[in-house]
């Protein structure tokens, strides 16, 4: 096939022209034409500002300290407690160089993600954290109440009313933000699961690390892909009584 294409300005379409003696295939035409558009929807994906955060549109948000005490008690604590050990340190002795990043002003860029019943509607709910930027969001406030069992070895003695913590990070956004992404998550995860652990010590409730969840349940109970976005440490919250 003998032909030449121009691009016209105003128009998305990809515009062929032949000359008189040339085979004219239509099903080439439309191969490159997707092609085309797919190219251009990948360029204009890569030319897209990221930001450090994720966005569940639609959906309740709320400030750190701002979530509702009397239907998620643990959570809640954990949140406003999280929010008071962050603005008191700082999180790199390079941290004023890599402000000057611009769109990476948030350097605390893992994710969290709590599984919690709600104490008013006995539901569990999947809530999103972004600790650098101070928000809550709701996911799912329709939890399935066996998604333990899923997540956790049975030999945990996961109790009904615990709740579970998830740290995870966006490993294709720390690269995009900071040029590195693997170091960078694991680095962060486990600065961000010291920390989680260390401000609550002296709380009524006990965090216990936890190793042994399976990743392929986690990933689609967080509806996360596995890839780019993994999850990095897991805590089971258990109020005493």
């Amino acid at each position: 096939m003998d032909w030449r294409s121009d691009q016209e300005i105003n128009e998305e379409g990809l515009v062929l022209t032949y000359h008189h003696n040339s085979n004219h295939y239509p099903h080439y035409e439309v191969l490159t034409r997707s092609r085309m558009k797919m190219l251009k929807s990948l360029f204009t994906q890569m030319n897209q500002t990221v930001t450090p955060a994720k966005r569940y549109f639609a959906t309740q948000r709320f400030a750190m300290d701002g979530l509702d005490r009397d239907k998620h008690p643990l959570v809640a604590e954990i949140a406003a407690r999280v929010e008071q050990l962050l603005q008191a340190h700082q999180a790199f002795r390079d941290f004023d160089k890599m402000r000057e990043l611009g769109t990476a002003r948030q350097l605390d860029t893992t994710d969290l993600y709590f599984l919690s019943k709600n104490q008013l509607s006995q539901q569990y709910e999947l809530y999103y954290c972004n600790p650098a930027e101070g928000i809550i969001e709701l996911v799912n406030e329709y939890v399935e109440c066996d998604w333990w069992e899923r997540a956790f070895d049975s030999n945990l003695g996961f109790r009904d009313g615990d709740a579970a913590l998830f740290v995870t990070a966006n490993i294709k956004r720390s690269t995009k933000l900071f040029g590195r992404g693997y170091r960078h998550s694991l680095l962060e995860g486990g600065r961000m699961t010291e920390r989680i652990m260390n401000c609550m010590q002296d709380s009524e409730c006990t965090l216990s690390p936890v190793m042994t969840f399976f990743d392929k349940a986690v990933h689609s109970l967080l509806d996360i892909d596995g890839y780019y976005e993994v999850v990095l440490s897991s805590l089971i919250i258990r109020e005493e009584v």
